[in-house]
């Protein structure tokens, strides 16, 4: 199993330096990649329910202070060496997707395709009205329809064009290419039935958050359906999730939830291995829950050097 650390590009701590210092210590303790969150602004005043809560309620306070993802990602391509580079995830529809295009096409290529694309469709109609984009009621779409203009634009040749229903635009020339030939993986994000149908027909991985075991095997089980629907392997969609991980003697606010990594070394493997036993193949760890950098320090320190080899 591979692991990654999410370098908490979003909480009232975070800065410049500590997610530096989050996302060279992982990749020093042989973590296999950075991941950083995406929201471009946050409304002051949210009626939009967050999925990922019983409440249904975004904590706005929390996540106010959000370092954008392309700009953080770049420039710890330019401080580490090994690791992969990903975003859990990046909202497509309330951006230009040409744009994204090119901005991930250059990303990859000066990290010598260390790049991981995880997408999502968002789902603050209030922040899609801040931002001009008129695409909130058409996101789904927009969203598949922007991975497909990925792959048309990454493929082999200068020039390239793009038809679509939301998106199109005549021959432009579309350099530089990703480093890796057709460009880098797309991960779909989200637990929905929308988001693993859109990871069995245009995504590399699935990537949904704080699902319980159950959850990710019935997932699981309906990817690989969806997936010979369309005459693709299992093989072609890697299982990918991203778990609240808390240093020794801490633990959540609120009730814990059941992805939660929480507790002694060997629950947390033992939690682990029945997420593996219903699918799972890719772990990446946040430790975002943390009151300072100096304990999401130590909760990845813990894991690397009491959990890890408990798995091995």
């Amino acid at each position: 199993m591979k692991i990654g650390v999410h370098v908490v590009n979003a909480c009232p701590w975070a800065t410049a330096e500590s997610i530096v210092s989050l996302g060279t210590r992982a990749e020093m303790l042989g973590f296999d990649s950075l991941w950083v969150s995406d929201q471009v602004v946050i409304p002051s005043e949210l009626r939009s329910s967050f999925g990922y809560r019983a409440t249904g309620q975004y904590d706005i306070e929390a996540n106010q202070n959000f370092f954008e993802a392309l700009s953080v990602l770049t420039y710890l391509a330019g401080r580490t060496s090994r690791v992969h580079l990903g975003t859990s995830v990046l909202v497509l529809p309330y951006r230009q997707p040409l744009v994204v295009a090119k901005q991930w096409a250059t990303l990859d290529a000066l990290s010598g395709g260390r790049t991981v694309l995880g997408v999502g469709a968002g789902f603050m109609r209030e922040q899609f009205a801040v931002l001009g984009m008129d695409m909130y009621d058409q996101r789904g779409s927009a969203t598949d329809e922007a991975i497909q203009l990925f792959r048309t634009v990454w493929a082999a040749g200068a020039e390239v064009s793009f038809t679509g229903e939301l998106y199109r635009f005549q021959p432009v020339r579309f350099l530089p290419k990703p480093a890796r030939p057709g460009g880098p993986p797309i991960w779909v994000g989200g637990n929905g039935r929308r988001s693993i149908r859109r990871a069995a027909e245009l995504g590399d991985g699935w990537h949904p958050v704080r699902i319980s075991v159950n959850e990710l095997r019935t997932g699981v089980a309906k990817l690989h359906e969806l997936l010979d629907r369309n005459g693709r392997e299992p093989s072609d969609v890697i299982i990918s999730g991203k778990f609240r991980l808390y240093g020794p003697g801490i633990g959540p606010r609120d009730e814990p939830h059941e992805s939660e990594l929480i507790g002694r070394a060997e629950l947390i493997a033992g939690k682990i291995r029945s997420y593996q036993n219903a699918g799972l193949q890719y772990l990446v760890l946040d430790p975002t829950q943390h009151s300072g950098s100096a304990e999401a320090l130590e909760a990845i320190e813990f894991f690397a050097h009491e959990v890890q080899p408990l798995l091995d």
